[in-house]
């Protein structure tokens, strides 16, 4: 007959707590309110409050006062519990459940890294408030999460293997200037404020603002030509760019954008 290990457990437990004579009686003594000042050795003790022990010592004290030969089986069999929870958790954070939504949703996200509340809508016919309600869960269970730029929430998966760079990059070329900026330092490298607004028509304090934000996250650098500011990509942008426009981003995401003057 085939015995279970678990309801053993369980049932010697069980004894122990019915058994056992220190159980049946429970003294609960308060603390001094004062210690006297003149003694310099007291008891070895110390009064701990009862919430403030942890579930492992708790049960490894009582072990070894009722029964010390269990004490190393019940420790066992305490982290054996705690070590199947915590895999079952990492296992659970690997897939999205088997919601046909929720699946269709993540595997939007992986294909197009970086979209958008309204984008995922589109791409799936779902309502916002239902993309929003499984883009919740799938944060929530460790599979995807949204990077910020300006008031532009993208999704990323968390199996993607993008570094930030490549994340912020992403998220920027949502951004139709910063798109135009971007592709202009392709073809134009060390290019001027001016010579960048008036490439792609926008005001010189518009390229300032949209290029601090660019240098803030690493895609691109300055330096100083006497009173001229001329901006750059950073190689490192430049090697990412490079994989963006060789595929691993949609299709179009890379248009060209207008020649310099």
């Amino acid at each position: 007959m085939h015995q279970n290990p678990a309801a053993i457990s369980v049932l010697i437990m069980t004894l122990l707590l019915l058994w056992s004579p220190a159980a049946a009686k429970i003294v609960v003594e308060p603390a001094p309110a004062e210690l006297p000042a003149n003694v310099t050795f007291i008891d070895d003790e110390e009064f701990v409050p009862i919430w403030t022990v942890s579930p492992m010592r708790l049960l490894t004290y009582y072990t070894l006062i009722h029964c010390p030969a269990l004490a190393v089986p019940v420790c066992l069999l305490y982290s054996s519990g705690i070590l199947a929870f915590l895999g079952y958790r990492r296992a659970s954070r690997q897939r999205p459940s088997d919601n046909p939504s929720r699946l269709q949703i993540c595997a939007c996200i992986k294909e197009n890294p970086g979209i958008t509340v309204p984008e995922i809508a589109d791409a799936t016919d779902f309502s916002r408030g239902t993309v929003n309600y499984h883009l919740f869960r799938l944060q929530r269970k460790g599979l995807v999460h949204r990077k910020g730029q300006g008031n532009t929430f993208g999704y990323f998966a968390y199996s993607d293997s993008l570094d930030a760079t490549e994340e912020h990059l992403l998220m920027h070329l949502k951004n139709q200037t910063k798109k135009s900026l971007i592709s202009l330092l392709i073809e134009a490298p060390c290019v001027s404020q001016s010579e960048a607004a008036e490439a792609i028509e926008v005001s010189r304090p518009t390229i300032a603002w949209h290029m601090e934000r660019l240098i803030r996250d690493g895609l691109v650098e300055y330096r100083r030509d006497g009173r001229t500011v001329r901006y750059r990509l950073t190689d490192e942008a430049g090697e990412v760019l490079g994989k963006i426009r060789k595929g691993r981003t949609e299709e179009g995401l890379m248009d060209k954008g207008p020649a310099t003057a």
